[in-house]
């Protein structure tokens, strides 16, 4: 378990503040009213520094007999605050309507009551809806393993990462040297069914040995809440070999279209040089899963580039490994998460 871990607050001008544990809460939905039809969606929640706008959108019936659409919401033992929409007539079956209203930090969480009043044909009529506002994101707990990273002479170690995190979109993670200029992206850290993020990396036997630093940022809203923890690295015995350091790249679109093709692409070092001519491994997680699995292969071109095409199916997570040589070391790549919409 990662000692003394600590939780900051960024903010999206990049301050950062001490912040205290902060944590929990419940998937956001309303319900429906007399003049629309389904359920109605938010993603509302309570930010860690300032004031932010969140929206509510609701399919409306029949919006060419409407004129107007306006609300109100009110949070748990406070005072009514306005909902605007963006109406517009039309003479569609149905339209989607988007309100936007003003949420602070220092605002409950929990169930908010909103009315959405509609003229139609010249008559008003109330429309009554809870929202679920969730709590701020929080960090709970994060560990590397194994702590300390025993180095081995001609060996890449494993070093994994494990974050327990709510109320997030996503959660990355970077391995830091407090005692020289080297660190280790993950990227996007996987999410996994018992609610844990994780990802891994390979240390080679020349990594900086001493006192480093976990780094794991929690984002949501264009707000992030990083947690920082100390692990150590301990040095090989017989001291490191002679193998040349590699490093790879990766690039995917975040969000893809199902059945659409999507690139992952990037690029490979030896040392500080481009390495070209190398055969590269692409593994694919679905979202959920435990484990990578084996897509195929990319080779680099005599600019150390590499592009690989597949067919975008289910979200996941992709990542690219350099694999070790007798005179190169192997290199994982950041995870790149890819949403994949319908």
């Amino acid at each position: 378990m990662i000692k003394g871990m600590r939780l900051l607050m960024a903010a999206a001008t990049g301050a950062v503040l001490l912040l205290g544990g902060v944590h929990l809460s419940a998937a956001n939905a309303a319900t429906a009213g007399p003049d629309f039809s389904g359920a109605a969606s938010s993603d509302a929640f309570i930010p860690l520094d300032k004031d932010v706008e969140v929206t509510v959108t609701l399919q409306l019936k029949d919006p060419g007999t409407v004129s107007a659409v306006n609300g109100t919401i009110t949070p748990p033992g406070g005072s009514e605050r306005p909902v605007g929409f963006d109406f517009r007539p039309s003479t569609a079956a149905e339209t989607a309507v988007t309100g936007r209203f003003g949420i602070g930090k220092n605002d409950p969480a929990g169930t908010w009551r909103m009315t959405v009043k509609v003229t139609r044909n010249g008559a008003t009529r109330d429309n009554a809806f809870t929202i679920d506002v969730s709590a701020r994101q929080g960090i709970r707990d994060a560990s590397v393993q194994p702590d300390p990273v025993q180095l081995v002479k001609g060996k890449d170690v494993k070093v994994s990462v494990r974050a327990g995190v709510s109320d997030a979109t996503s959660v990355s993670a970077k391995l830091i040297s407090d005692e020289s200029n080297e660190a280790f992206d993950l990227g996007d850290l996987a999410l996994y069914s018992d609610g844990s993020y994780r990802g891994e990396t390979y240390f080679a036997d020349d990594t900086a040995p001493g006192s480093w630093t976990l780094e794991v940022t929690a984002t949501r809203g264009g707000q992030a809440l990083k947690g920082v923890a100390s692990f150590t690295v301990n040095a090989p015995a017989g001291g490191a070999s002679k193998k040349a350091r590699t490093r790879v790249t990766i690039s995917a679109p975040a969000k893809a279209a199902k059945g659409r093709p999507i690139k992952v692409q990037g690029k490979v070092f030896r040392g500080s040089k481009a390495y070209p001519g190398k055969r590269l491994e692409v593994y694919f997680k679905a979202k959920g899963a435990k484990t990578y699995r084996l897509l195929g292969f990319a080779k680099s071109n005599t600019s150390g580039k590499y592009v690989k095409t597949y067919t975008a199916r289910k979200d996941g997570y992709f990542r690219v490994k350099v694999p070790g040589t007798s005179t190169a070391r192997s290199a994982l790549s950041p995870q790149e998460f890819v949403d994949v919409r319908p």
